[in-house]
């Protein structure tokens, strides 16, 4: 399989721009997972000739994006496939046009076909996170803690949905006070980085003038090391908001 002098000129004659903008709004508009049932049967040689022909495909109609999806892709395919498919990404160089042609619209027929048998039920953390909306919190947190002896990273996404650094502002302000009682001072300063002005300005306004003077002080002194830690920071404030929450010591909705 040959692409000696791999790039744009090479690949298109086998294609036309028609051709290539309809791969790239068919990937724009189907969920990668849809995508990647698509490949499961395909032969790692043929799906390595695919990628690369995606991966230089370039033009003032599509940019780069067929290189963009196509990274992405394999970034998402079992670390096996990525094996399989490097190897021979690496060992392929030239590939007959005809072959090339083949390859490349039985792998969008392919994507078509799965698409259309494929029922897309929504990224499974978010419909989990709008089932768990109707429990109350400490429902909520007996579930998600049994679920992450399993999975810490996938309850850490759905409790982020659940109620998130931005829903703060919905506090109201004894919520807020409660809060500003036990939450570590620096912490909240780390927290309150960049954020949202009207969360910045929820925890402000239940604070005293002079405390609020020391912490504005606190968050113009931050270091950047400091100001890289805002996300981790911001998801302790929430973590604490739901421990009250589900002990009764506020509402969050």
């Amino acid at each position: 399989m040959s692409l000696p002098n791999t790039d744009a000129q090479t690949i298109t004659p086998v294609l036309d721009a028609a051709a290539l903008k309809e791969l790239v709004v068919l990937l724009d508009e189907t969920h990668p997972q849809v995508v990647l049932r698509a490949f499961q049967n395909v032969a790692d040689a043929d799906a390595a000739v695919f990628f690369v022909m995606c991966a230089h495909l370039e033009s003032a109609l599509i940019g780069d994006a067929l290189a963009a999806h196509a990274g992405r892709l394999f970034a998402q395919l079992p670390f096996d496939r990525q094996v399989g498919i490097a190897e021979s990404v690496t060992a392929t160089e030239v590939v007959d046009a005809e072959r090339a042609a083949q390859i490349w619209h039985e792998h969008i027929a392919k994507i078509k076909e799965t698409l259309q048998q494929t029922t897309f039920l929504g990224e499974g953390t978010a419909n989990l996170a709008k089932l768990l909306s109707y429990m109350d919190v400490a429902g909520q947190n007996q579930l998600l803690e049994a679920l992450a002896e399993k999975n810490p990273n996938m309850v850490n996404s759905v409790s982020e949905q659940l109620f998130t650094f931005g829903d703060l502002d919905k506090l109201e302000s004894e919520a807020i006070q409660t809060v500003l009682k036990v939450l570590d001072k620096q912490t909240l300063a780390v927290a309150l980085h960049n954020a949202p002005a009207t969360v910045h300005d929820r925890f402000f306004e239940n604070m005293s003038a002079s405390e609020a003077e020391v912490l504005a002080a606190e968050i113009g002194e931050l270091t950047f090391e400091q100001t890289q830690i805002a996300g981790t920071a911001r998801q302790s404030v929430v973590n604490l908001v739901r421990n009250f929450a589900a002990k009764g010591l506020l509402k969050i909705g």
